[in-house]
């Protein structure tokens, strides 16, 4: 299909919902206009596509406001997120970060080499923290400026959390060779995180929450070393997270997790965006009565990379093994949206939901899909 076709037949299709409406319908289990949709952490890729590096999305509000207002006009992104990426807290327990114009940030120094040094850091407070102090004070602006669109939060999983203020190899000989102190180090993670959501809490009230935890997959740690290091404080954080916001977070981990979706789900998340090279079908059949599923279509290969049909026939697929999921099922990319993704595709994308996606409903197979199966 080419770009011009795919503007003609987006123009005639209609939204008879709006994105909350959408979602609150369906998870009443009402049929809804479509399959309800997101991206995985799309600003970054949402700036590149509006004219607009990192930088400026992470630094200009009036940037930022510009984003969040054009992604909703034109690709019905009608909710926001203010949240902590990977290295966030990191930095605020004094790690140096280091972020390109254009591109994604990293650790320049860990400030936990030395667990020597481990008493020196504390709890991080929202409200005085030199880092995250103007996180929640943009997310007061943004709501005032658009006090009808959804804002969510988030933060990194434990682990994640734990190799930006440690090194990675380190963390990982503690595994071995000092459990206590790492104990003690995700502890103090997960206690930084559920700060911040209960200062997020005071400031907007109840709003979704989403942690991202990639260093947690099988790909990185071993199955032993997910249960001891890892589950414990993935519970804490969702038990903390569902006393203080009155409900569950959401999840993401990269890479093959299908070893730990039982755990997950006997954990308590309410949903799991599983990446692409993971099979939605049978993370359905393993645990689709327990938790909702989002996925997980290939977001290089596809996304950045593919055609305008490539990325229709991507969600067709997607929603053809999981949009009957008992817990429901939201259309995704398998992991961030990344930087250099056409505009066309995200376009593909959101058509794809909107025509084959028609009619869903929680635990069926949309109407749209089943006329054209």
């Amino acid at each position: 299909m080419e770009y011009d076709e795919l503007k003609r037949l987006m123009s005639e299709q209609k939204d008879e919902m709006t994105a909350a409406e959408r979602i609150k319908a369906y998870n009443a289990g009402e049929e809804v206009d479509y399959q309800p949709y997101t991206l995985q952490a799309p600003d970054p890729a949402m700036a590149d596509i509006f004219g607009f590096t990192t930088t400026q999305f992470a630094k200009d509000f009036e940037v930022k406001s510009e984003v969040i207002r054009r992604r909703k006009e034109e690709f019905g992104l009608d909710s926001f997120n203010v949240g902590l990426g990977l290295k966030t807290i990191g930095g605020a327990l004094g790690s140096k970060l280091r972020a390109p114009e254009h591109g994604i940030d990293y650790v320049e120094e860990h400030i936990l080499k030395d667990y020597a040094d481990f008493d020196r850091l504390e709890v991080t407070d929202p409200y005085k923290n030199p880092v995250l102090a103007p996180i929640l004070e943009s997310a007061k602006r943004l709501k005032d400026r658009f006090p009808d669109v959804s804002m969510t939060t988030s933060v990194a999983g434990p682990i994640s959390t734990a190799i930006a203020v440690r090194p990675v190899e380190m963390v990982l000989k503690d595994t071995r060779k000092n459990p206590e102190m790492l104990h003690k180090l995700l502890d103090l993670t997960v206690e930084c995180s559920l700060r911040w959501f209960d200062a997020f809490y005071h400031e907007f009230g109840p709003v979704g929450t989403n942690f991202s935890d990639p260093v947690t997959c099988m790909d990185v740690i071993s199955k032993k070393q997910f249960d001891e290091f890892s589950l414990p404080y993935i519970k804490k954080l969702i038990d903390g997270t569902e006393k203080i916001m009155g409900s569950r977070p959401g999840a993401h981990i990269c890479g093959k997790t299908s070893p730990i979706w039982s755990d997950l789900a006997d954990a308590g998340l309410f949903s799991f965006s599983i990446d692409n090279c993971e099979d939605l079908a049978v993370a359905k059949a393993a645990v689709g009565d327990r938790m909702r599923i989002a996925g997980n279509v290939p977001p290089v290969d596809v996304m950045k990379e593919g055609t305008i049909d490539e990325v229709i026939e991507a969600c067709k697929e997607c929603m053809m093994r999981c949009a009957d999921n008992p817990a429901g099922y939201i259309l995704n990319t398998g992991c961030q949206l990344p930087i250099g993704t056409p505009k066309a595709n995200v376009e593909a994308f959101i058509y794809a939901a909107r025509k084959y996606g028609k009619g869903a409903k929680l635990g069926q197979i949309p109407k749209g899909l089943r006329e054209y199966m």
